[in-house]
């Protein structure tokens, strides 16, 4: 079997907190997010033998405990996606998938056959706001044929069966200036994310995007959200969610206690 590759990093503190990971990041993405920091792999092909990136496991294995998959997104590569979480768990790993959940059938797919401990999902925009949600995962200015309010009934389906499972969830939005990132954007995506997180006190994630890394050059020249603008917007998702985070480039990931901010 072949994997179309991207990269990868023998070991990663930063990729799934509190485990050292060896992350792989896959070639291919449906989206073209103006901000993504990972834009150089998300087309072009690099395959290579899925034993030489089990190899790579292999390696890292005295220094790590799990595995993470990455992209781009790396659920368009099922297949590859599947033999890496096998071999990870016969060799005692837990397994973690960053995705955007643009495919729940996939989803379903690794939850069924217990190959997965965690996904890390990606919530790009408000999900009751479809204009908003195709300009945030590039419709406009890649001009994408998706159709953004699919997406998003892909992404509450991803959601759902997340939620049903026994999984770990951890969500998470980027923020960036002009993009996403008003205290009514938090708002929106809290209310929405509550019946599907809170209830299993799943953290939710407010990130600071890295705007000078952008795949966009229009974005090159933004200047960061700071991380007291970001505490703000988590006042926002405090009505609705009690497992708050910021995480920024100055101070990592920081859990929000509201009665002190």
């Amino acid at each position: 079997m072949k994997a179309n590759y991207g990269t990868y990093i023998p070991i990663s503190t930063v990729d799934w907190h509190g485990k050292a990971a060896v992350v792989f990041f896959l070639r291919g993405c449906p989206f073209r997010c103006p901000y993504c920091q990972n834009y150089e792999i998300l087309t072009g092909s690099d395959l290579v033998d899925i034993k030489s990136l089990q190899d790579k496991i292999e390696s890292s294995i005295p220094f790590i405990s799990s595995l993470v998959i990455s992209g781009g997104e790396p659920l368009i590569q099922k297949n590859v996606v599947k033999e890496l979480a096998k071999f990870a768990k016969k060799k005692g790993l837990v397994v973690g998938i960053h995705t955007n959940g643009f495919f729940p059938q996939v989803i379903e797919e690794l939850l069924q056959e217990a190959l997965v401990d965690s996904f890390f999902l990606d919530i790009k925009a408000p999900l009751d706001d479809p204009e908003a949600y195709g300009k945030v995962i590039g419709c406009e200015e890649y001009n994408l044929t998706l159709e953004p309010k699919e997406v998003i009934e892909n992404i509450t389906k991803s959601l759902d069966a997340i939620s049903r499972s026994n999984v770990d969830l951890e969500v998470r939005t980027t923020v960036i200036r002009g993009l996403v990132g008003s205290k009514e954007d938090i708002a929106s995506i809290s209310q929405f994310l509550a019946p599907y997180i809170k209830g299993r006190d799943s953290p939710y994630i407010i990130q600071q995007g890295l705007p000078e890394n952008a795949m966009s050059e229009n974005l090159r020249n933004l200047k960061p959200f700071s991380r007291e603008e970001l505490l703000e917007m988590a006042k926002a998702a405090q009505p609705f969610l009690n497992n708050v985070w910021i995480r920024t480039k100055e101070a990592g990931n920081e859990r929000v206690n509201f009665e002190f901010i």
